[in-house]
């Protein structure tokens, strides 16, 4: 692990991900005394340092980098060794948000906007083709989207430079399966930029609508659907999609590359004439509603009076008829009925558009605090969010912790039904079998007290869907599912962490609670004041009365997600806690017996020494000893054991604190 660590001019401060090929770190740059810039570093892994194809792949990254300075293309900043040995690559660091995260959280993209990201990525493709170089990975995840909306084309790594000789053998394919072109698929090593524009389409599509136009179920069926079958109408899945757009995407998605347009930069250029016919269309209807509303005018620009209508009626060979004038009365006149049904219109209008207008966030986000179930509050949330989780904000990002948490809890609470009954011990249908099985064993585990063995499981269920599991919300129904597998575990994991802090704080809290003689009050609703209980019988050698005060923490909190920590505190003690002897009460007795035996020696011991700062230590623990007898045990009925109590403070009474 590198993070904390300085690597030449770099300081490492934390992982932004990782994968087969190596780690990317956010790092400060060092570039003089003075300037600091901020980097993302991506370092080759330590298990591929003598694969000789994987360090030439890391190297002809580098070198494609050094060619491309384009405002859409992330800019290389250094390259180099780590102690001469460990390849790095330094990029600028873009402040931003993958387009696959964006596209997860908000399910799919308006045209407007997909048009004005598809200029800036076309740009950027025309000017790396422009050096020879095919991307060969198109996809979302390697789109950045900057703050202030500006897109980046990123990781080169499997890009290939026509001027340099291939790396890769003969039928051997390189890419993202659901992206590939068809020339891909086949293997062929003659790629062209009509295979970049192939993966645009693909990509086009999937911003869209939110789902890619093939889907498959392994990598070979992936490649023969690219192959030979045609992509579905776009036009009929997206409303209001100009035709020209969908004209453009099923161009890109041509099985012959001879189809496809001639270049990116042609591709950009009828996105920019979209753009154009959509402001021309919007120009249009403002020019018709003014043209209906104009006045006529003469040749001079003037207003016609009616010497100049009268001649222009003259030239139509018509004649101003003249007509005998009757009165009207104005309830009946034309112009005042035509006002009246247009003032119904508007009022129906009006109405229609304040009946079907989504609520405004603040009075959507109280219907999330005002609702009184998991289930509701999930409901409320999913609503707010897609009403108005683009815009951002502290209310955005409340409901998104709300939904979250009130999915996860209720996850939980199905996974716990599910892991109670035989029957029911199977996934839903549609849900992930591995994530599944791992969180039954998890469950499993947790209920046996082995917080290890449960964190392991929970960690591989993290690790099932982990760029789904990272997302604050999703409201996309496709992956939600496998964003929710990642909540879970990651709460689950926390519970985890939380319990095994709980153990040292009850200890300090024991420890605090003799050294300055403070009374721990019992608490039967308290899941604190309970794993108190059961750590001091413990030390009080009564197995018995501690399992059983086990029992009862893991029972308050069994079906409480929120206090799940406890209940792993509750289960972990009980597996370290027999059940003790047959005859608990006598177990009892003898040791109550012989501690209070052993506190009148302290007592007697104490009467007849002088005073010394030893003895107030040992006053001190009568006192302590004594008290905590009758805090374990004031709820027992046996009056042999009462007994016990009543001695034990009769004893603390005798060697009372001095002021």
């Amino acid at each position: 692990m590198l993070i904390g660590q300085q690597i030449g001019p770099f300081e490492i401060e934390k992982e932004l991900g990782s994968g087969a090929m190596g780690t990317v770190y956010r790092a400060k740059f060092h570039r003089s005394a003075e300037k600091v810039v901020p980097v993302a570093l991506k370092v080759v892994a330590l298990g591929l340092l003598g694969n000789e194809g994987a360090m030439a792949r890391f190297e002809r990254e580098a070198n494609i980098l050094k060619q491309l300075r384009h405002p859409h293309i992330v800019r290389l900043i250094a390259h180099g060794k780590i102690n001469k040995a460990n390849p790095y690559i330094a990029m600028e660091f873009i402040d931003g948000e993958a387009l696959d995260r964006i596209l997860a959280r908000r399910g799919k993209l308006g045209w407007e906007e997909v048009v004005s990201y598809g200029k800036q990525l076309a740009e950027a493709l025309q000017y790396a083709h422009d050096k020879g170089i095919i991307h060969r990975d198109l996809k979302p995840s390697n789109l950045m989207i900057t703050r202030d909306g500006a897109m980046k084309l990123t990781d080169f790594g499997i890009a290939k430079d026509t001027d340099v000789t291939a790396l890769t053998g003969a039928n051997s394919t390189i890419g993202t399966a659901a992206y590939m072109s068809p020339e891909q698929c086949k293997g062929d090593r003659n790629l062209s930029n009509k295979s970049d524009l192939y993966s645009l389409g693909i990509v086009f599509f999937e911003l869209l609508t939110g789902r890619k136009p093939f889907a498959a179920e392994t990598t070979v069926e992936m490649f023969l659907k690219h192959v030979n079958e045609s992509a579905p109408r776009i036009g009929k899945m997206v409303n209001e999609l100009p035709p020209k757009f969908e004209s453009l995407i099923l161009q890109l998605l041509e099985k012959d590359k001879d189809d496809r347009p001639v270049d990116a930069a042609w591709v950009a250029r009828i996105l920019g004439e979209i753009e154009e016919d959509a402001f021309a269309r919007k120009s249009a209807g403002l020019a018709v509603a003014q043209v209906r509303t104009a006045k006529p005018m003469n040749q001079s620009g003037e207003k016609m009076d009616a010497t100049d209508k009268e001649a222009a009626r003259a030239l139509r060979g018509k004649k101003k008829k003249t007509k005998k004038k009757v009165a009207v009365p104005l309830h009946e006149q034309t112009w005042v009925h035509a006002l009246a049904i247009i003032a119904v219109l508007a009022a129906i209008g009006t109405g229609v558009y304040f009946a079907l207008k989504p609520a405004g966030p603040e009075k959507m986000f109280a219907a999330i605090e005002k609702a009184d179930s998991a289930g509701a509050k999930v409901d409320a949330a999913k609503r707010f969010l897609e009403a108005h989780g683009s815009k951002g904000g502290e209310l955005v990002d409340r409901a998104a912790a709300i939904f979250k948490a009130a999915t996860v809890s209720d996850r939980e609470k199905q996974l716990g039904n599910r892991n109670e009954k035989s029957a029911l011990r199977k996934p839903a249908d549609g849900d992930d079998q591995d994530a599944f099985d791992n969180a039954m064993q998890a469950i499993d585990a947790e209920k046996g007290g082995d917080l290890g063995l449960a964190e392991a499981f929970w960690t591989k269920v993290k690790g099932r869907f982990p760029e789904e599991g990272n997302l604050p919300y999703t409201v996309n129904d496709e992956v939600l599912p496998k964003a929710r597998w990642g909540w879970v575990a990651e709460k689950r994991l926390l519970d985890i962490k939380t319990a095994r802090a709980e153990f040292g704080k009850l200890q300090q809290k024991i420890k605090e609670s003799r050294l300055y003689e403070q009374p721990m009050k019992f608490d039967s609703g308290n899941p604190e004041a309970i794993a108190l209980r059961v750590l001091r019988l413990k030390e009080f050698s009564d197995p018995e009365k501690a399992y059983r005060t086990c029992e009862t923490l893991i029972a308050l909190t069994e079906k409480d997600s929120d206090k799940h920590a406890w209940f792993l505190v509750g289960t972990s003690m009980r597996s370290n806690t027999s059940k003790g002897a047959s005859d608990p009460i006598a177990v009892r007795l003898q040791h109550l017996t012989n501690l209070l035996n052993e506190m009148d020696r302290l007592v007697k011991q104490i009467k007849d020494g002088p005073e010394s700062p030893e003895q107030m230590v040992t006053e001190r623990t009568v006192r302590t000893r004594c008290r905590e007898v009758a805090e374990l045990y004031d709820d027992e009925t046996d009056d042999k054991v009462r007994a016990a109590v009543t001695r034990a403070a009769k004893i603390a009474e005798s060697v009372p604190k001095k002021s």
